[in-house]
């Protein structure tokens, strides 16, 4: 599904009121709406969700209006770092598995885990052991602030590497444009070159 306004408005729409003029109009549509258009049975759909209620859709809407602008998304372009909501799910899903089968409460005390490490660091391990009762030592504090302070480094390591694959992608293109203007101009100075014909 495709994020941006048009979210907005197919989850505002009724059967009174259908808003789906933003969702793609195809008979494969992931729109149902539209795929009943498409198919001319609009006669007989029903949307199959309750819509927002009006005070919500009011109220999201600057968000999804801002988080598709143009300006934004274009200084997200070749940035090359993570959403933050995918690195927090990469954390849920290194402490419970997703090829393992594990029950919802496994996967909430995941978040609840992931959360805190996410937010606090390992330090908030130490937190978790000390509320069920186990003594912690000076070597489990040692070994939480090496692995923030690897964390950090490695987060500084790929931020440095992008920026500086930007700077020399950046150079290599004002190279080319250089050099395709020079080719279009011709040669106009060169030792040799005698002007006084």
């Amino acid at each position: 599904m495709l994020y941006g306004p048009h979210n907005y408005y197919h989850y505002c729409s009724t059967d009174k009121k259908p808003q789906h003029d933003k969702c793609p109009d195809s008979p494969d549509s992931w729109c149902s709406w539209q795929r009943a258009a498409a198919s001319d049975e609009l006669s007989i759909f029903k949307h199959d969700y309750q819509p927002l209620p009006e005070d919500v859709a009011v109220a999201i809407f600057p968000v999804f209006t801002d988080l598709s602008s143009k300006n934004l998304l274009e200084r997200c372009v070749g940035g090359f770092n993570q959403n933050n909501n995918e690195s927090y799910n990469q954390l849920i899903w290194k402490i419970s598995s997703k090829i393992v089968p594990a029950g919802s409460k496994t996967v909430e005390i995941a978040a609840y885990i992931a959360a805190g490490t996410f937010y606090e660091g390992m330090a908030s391990l130490l937190y978790y052991m000390q509320a069920m009762g186990i003594t912690l030592g000076p070597n489990a504090h040692s070994y939480a602030e090496k692995e923030d302070e690897k964390r950090v480094n490695i987060s500084n390591i790929r931020a440095r590497a992008s920026t500086r694959d930007g700077r020399m992608a950046r150079r290599q293109h004002q190279l080319e444009l250089l050099e395709a203007a020079e080719a279009s101009e011709g040669l106009l100075y060169d030792p040799g070159i005698d002007d006084s014909m």
